[in-house]
């Protein structure tokens, strides 16, 4: 995939133009990531781009995040909702309330009506957009930690 192809394709699934240095800013964290430039990457990457545009994490950290997620996936395990649930509280430093991990399960498919039920069995790829949530959650409170000690 060529250089013009690759950031036009970027930008429809963006829904977005971006500079051409934003563009080589992208492909630069994308290689340094240890990913390909191709159309499955550059899609996932506009999708977090977008999801995680109001955050303050760098798309390195975002795509940090999505990758640890996807580790677990690799796994092929099935694992219950209750020890899903738990695993989400210990990534997130217990900060992040019942509701917010609820809402992360907005990724997986229903099962009798709800999202997240903790007698469910979860496949592990099922979890990949969760895990990621959740890392990124706790990524935005590290950083806000971190931002609010240096202007004291």
């Amino acid at each position: 995939m060529n250089n013009t192809s690759a950031k036009v394709y970027f930008e429809i699934h963006y829904e977005s133009t971006v500079s051409d240095r934003t563009w080589y800013r992208i492909k630069r964290v994308i290689r340094e990531s240890g990913l390909e430039i191709n159309r499955e990457n550059l899609q996932l990457i506009a999708d977090l781009k977008r999801r995680n545009e109001y955050t303050k994490l760098s798309l390195r950290q975002v795509i940090y995040c999505y990758q640890q997620a996807q580790e677990l996936s690799k796994k092929r395990v099935t694992i219950k909702g209750d020890l899903v649930y738990r695993e989400l509280q210990k990534l997130s430093n217990y900060k992040a309330h019942r509701t917010t991990i609820t809402r992360w399960f907005q990724t997986v498919p229903r099962s009798e009506g709800k999202y997240f039920d903790r007698n469910r069995s979860y496949r592990a790829e099922e979890l990949v957009q969760v895990f990621a949530a959740a890392c990124i959650y706790a990524q935005k409170q590290l950083t806000q930690k971190l931002h609010t000690s240096r202007s004291n």
